[in-house]
């Protein structure tokens, strides 16, 4: 089984970037550099994402509101899709070279 994972996984990495997926790389660019670069920091942004919607269903019994229960099911889940849809983006362009983006120089006065 897990040859067949790693396969899967090298196809993925040796794709190369559709038009939507550079569209949705360039969206994530948006976010700070340092919350996207590298996989384990991309984790804990997830965490980050879909913790109000954990505490909101795990505060259940204390609430009793279904409507506070559905949104605590629908902030978890996007933060689960956020998390599919962005990291195959993000690995692939990582194995073009593409992420993370380089970073800027600090400018300094030329007289100083």
């Amino acid at each position: 089984m897990s040859g067949a994972v790693a396969r899967a996984d090298d196809a993925v990495r040796g794709a190369p970037l559709s038009a939507s997926e550079l569209r949705r790389l360039s969206l994530a660019a948006r976010l700070p550099v340092a919350w996207t670069a590298s996989p384990r920091r991309r984790r804990l942004l997830v965490l980050g994402l879909a913790a109000p919607g954990f505490v909101l269903v795990a505060a259940t019994p204390l609430h009793r509101a279904l409507a506070l229960l559905i949104l605590g099911v629908l902030l978890f889940g996007a933060a689960l899709q956020f998390r599919r849809r962005t990291e195959p983006v993000f690995v692939r362009a990582e194995a073009a070279d593409l992420w993370p983006p380089p970073t800027p120089t600090p400018w300094r006065h030329p007289h100083a």
